[in-house]
């Protein structure tokens, strides 16, 4: 950041603000689509979600190639080959534990792995020790309350058909309800945590320019984006090679799979402009892991997922927590 305010002219506040409003935005609503009615009902196969994802991701890269030149580097494809089983587990961990219990653990786990492949791998030792295990210590401990909070299965909706009319019996005519299951949504979190997390470790080791350059990093979404949706079209091919071909449903999920990948897209650009100067990767990142209270007014207020004055007052409480280590772990955890 100092060497970034050495070159840049001063007046990139209103950059640096706009990109963590729309790393808000992007990362607190990618999962929604997850959830919309068409996907739901059409019981989709994550791997096929996925997929449709990657698109989107690549196709909301594209238009940075209007403000930078092409630049490509083997390692973005590096990166997205960790984000692509990563993005998988997403898509699992939300039908597991739904939106606002699982972006708030995950958010923990992946600043955790972020602050530990830093330090282990490039050796960024914190600047201030004491305040960093505080910090690792609190995001812990928000990390455990958010496991206990208690998540609702989603209503049954839909009308119903009567089995014998004149015994008012009825069967409904959706499919039964998913359970919701604790153990293998805390499994996800942390899978999550240790792929996406460690994501950005070949971004790390690109090329300094124009990779790493300021404003222009930018650019290195692109390749990445491109690479995403080449792995997980042809992992899903070779998939359909050895065993039956899932239904795509196209005409139903195409459209929120795409919109899924350009909202965290959307995010993970912003993420870049919220670490301009003023604010830096010392305060601009932290801020944009807020993202995890908008996911979860989604999943609260949209899919109930959280019902309860005890439930949700938890759960607000351990992403407060989560959110508190997590600046901590950002301000102090690693060198300037």
């Amino acid at each position: 950041p100092d060497q970034m305010t050495d070159v840049l002219p001063p007046n990139y506040l209103g950059l640096a603000l706009a990109g963590v409003t729309v790393s808000l935005i992007g990362w607190g609503s990618f999962t929604l689509p997850m959830k919309v009615k068409s996907v739901a009902d059409a019981n989709l196969d994550s791997m096929v979600f996925n997929m449709y994802m990657s698109i989107g991701v690549a196709l909301s890269s594209l238009p940075i190639l209007f403000f930078e030149p092409w630049a490509f580097t083997w390692w973005s494809t590096l990166g997205a080959a960790l984000f692509a089983p990563g993005c998988l587990f997403c898509v699992l961990t939300v039908e597991w534990i739904g939106i606002a219990k699982g972006q708030a653990i995950w958010a923990g786990c992946v600043a955790l792995q972020s602050f530990l492949c830093g330090l282990i791998g490039f050796q960024e030792y914190p600047v201030d020790m004491t305040l960093t295990i505080i910090g690792g210590l609190i995001l812990l401990t928000g990390i455990g309350i958010l496991a206990f909070v208690e998540v609702s299965p989603p209503e049954q909706s839909g009308e119903s058909k009567p089995l014998k009319a004149e015994a008012g019996d009825y069967q409904p005519l959706e499919q039964p309800i998913k359970e919701i299951q604790p153990i293998k949504g805390l499994f996800g979190c942390v899978m999550i945590g240790l792929l996406c997390g460690s994501c950005m470790v070949p971004f790390r080791l690109s090329p300094m320019v124009p990779f790493q350059d300021g404003i222009h990093s930018v650019v290195y979404a692109v390749g990445f984006g491109l690479s995403l949706m080449v792995i997980n079209i042809a992992v899903f091919a070779l998939r359909a090679l050895v065993s039956d071909m899932p239904d795509l449903h196209v005409n139903t999920c195409f459209l929120p799979g795409v919109a899924s990948g350009a909202l965290w897209n959307l995010g993970n650009i912003g993420c870049v402009y919220s670490c301009l100067p003023p604010l830096g990767l010392a305060v601009g990142y932290p801020l944009t892991q807020c993202c995890l209270l908008v996911a979860g007014l989604w999943g609260i207020l949209v899919f109930g997922e959280i019902r309860g004055l005890k439930s949700v007052s938890t759960f607000f409480g351990g992403a407060a927590v989560v959110i508190t280590g997590a600046c901590l772990l950002g301000m102090y955890g690693k060198s300037e």
